[in-house]
């Protein structure tokens, strides 16, 4: 009787395992649980929006004309030196701003040549304090129009995570964007608006981006100057707007 019990018992068990089996969907092994899908965030996550949180923000009143244009790593580099509140080191910031001071080789000359660059420096970095408003303009910005978000996907430098702009004069300094996220897609709300672009796109027509942007910290780490984008500003090759947000 004890072994009866024993085979009927496996036999069941070899039934629900079987039946299991047969109704499961496709993939179902695979497939993200409750758990996963509501999976609280990481502590990395939490900190980097904390930190922004507590970031200074830009005012949206202020007027385009008071947005500095940024075409030099050098003016990068002083935003950084403002925003870093760090002693200066002058020999490396005059190595980087002054071509003679970086050729110099008679020490005496070098160091003559600095003497008279430290006020020029501090002045410098006087005035990128001053002027946290930049602006910086793109070229090439947009891919082609994507339906699902009725928009045009902006260059990547603008959102993904840990990228940055610089120029080549001054490299080692760059620019990156805290709220880019905000940014990975020009909305265009006029079809027509958006068919002219799609148009001027796709014939590889100059068209220039202008990314209104406020500086908020120094990234000491990498040397990269962190911005809010303010607003943006697509342009055709007469400076024509069309399309912001």
């Amino acid at each position: 009787m004890h072994t009866k019990l024993t085979l009927l018992f496996a036999a069941t068990l070899t039934c629900l395992t079987a039946c299991s089996d047969k109704t499961a969907a496709p993939g179902a092994a695979n497939a993200p649980t409750l758990a996963d899908a509501t999976a609280p965030k990481t502590v990395a996550a939490i900190k980097q929006e904390v930190t922004q949180a507590a970031l200074p923000k830009a005012d949206q009143s202020v007027p385009n004309e008071q947005y500095i244009d940024l075409h030099s790593g050098n003016q990068i580099m002083f935003q950084y030196l403002s925003l870093a509140a760090m002693p200066l080191d002058y020999k490396e910031t005059a190595n980087a701003y002054s071509p003679d001071f970086a050729r110099a080789s008679d020490e005496f000359r070098k160091n003559d040549l600095l003497t008279a660059l430290k006020p020029k420096i501090d002045a410098e970095v006087a005035q990128a304090g001053k002027q946290r408003y930049v602006k910086m303009v793109l070229d090439r910005p947009i891919e082609k129009y994507d339906f699902e978000h009725k928009g045009f996907p902006l260059d990547g430098s603008i959102w993904e995570s840990g990228s940055y702009r610089y120029f080549g004069d001054n490299s080692s300094y760059k620019l990156g964007f805290t709220n880019g996220d905000a940014f990975r897609y020009l909305t265009v709300a006029s079809e027509d608006s958006a068919r002219a672009i799609e148009g001027m796109r796709s014939k590889y027509d100059p068209l220039q981006l202008v990314v209104y942007a406020y500086t908020q910290q120094a990234d000491i780490t990498n040397k990269v100057v962190k911005a809010q984008i303010v607003k943006v500003a697509l342009l055709d090759r007469k400076g024509n707007v069309l399309a912001s947000q």
